[in-house]
């Protein structure tokens, strides 16, 4: 599975009583030196502490991964920083794929070998009840399909799609995602929703406004 809950939603929007701390204290699950001093040189020194995820030394965080923890920056943005342990020696091929997802993604700021700063979104995930998103998000699925972005956990988005309160959608987690010549994201929302039948005659036809079409009728019936 990857990095699937980046951008968890915290309960209360940071205030000026958000506690801050010192970067180090999020380098996870020990201190290395050559992802504190990374993020040293590129201006960040200290984070909010703040998120609905809480480490064990007590810092709160964002998000937490197999390859990264996600904290919230001074100035609210979204930094991810790789996991001490993690299995992968950089971010940059993730951040670059994501940042080639711009306007699906939340949009990346910059990034080294040790970070991801990107937009932060506050929002839910998904659930399978959130019906009313789905034509939003086969339009952001056929995006990444148009830029050769193949996400692969999009057959699972109920931990890497965010919703604002405008009703708008994010893609996330871009951490398995690959440059492919035939993604299959639109297929994988369709399919994820039980419409099975339909992900079939979409992969027949290639024509998302049919899809588009067909869920106007689904929804209107």
């Amino acid at each position: 599975m990857g990095y699937s809950s980046n951008l968890a939603r915290a309960k209360e929007v940071p205030g000026e009583k958000t506690p801050v701390v010192e970067v180090e204290r999020v380098i996870y699950p020990n201190l290395d030196r050559s992802i504190f001093e990374e993020l040293k040189a590129g201006g960040i020194r200290k984070v909010l502490s703040y998120g609905p995820l809480e480490l064990p030394n007590g810092v709160r965080v964002l998000g937490k991964g197999k390859t990264g923890i996600v904290v919230l920056t001074e100035d609210l943005k979204a930094l991810k920083i790789r996991r001490a342990d993690s299995p992968k020696e950089t971010l940059e091929i993730e951040a670059k794929i994501q940042a080639r997802a711009e306007g699906v993604a939340p949009k990346v700021f910059d990034f080294g070998r040790n970070f991801i700063l990107m937009e932060y979104v506050s929002g839910r995930h998904i659930s399978r009840e959130d019906v009313d998103v789905l034509p939003k998000l086969v339009e952001k699925a056929n995006e990444l399909d148009s830029r050769g972005i193949q996400h692969d956990e999009l057959v699972r988005p109920w931990k890497n799609v965010l919703r604002d309160e405008g009703g708008n959608v994010y893609i996330l987690d871009y951490d398995d995602a690959s440059i492919r010549p035939n993604p299959r994201n639109v297929t994988s929302v369709l399919t994820a929703f039980g419409l099975v039948d339909l992900a079939k005659e979409y992969s027949r036809v290639k024509d998302i406004k049919y899809v588009l079409e067909r869920l106007g009728q689904f929804f209107h019936a």
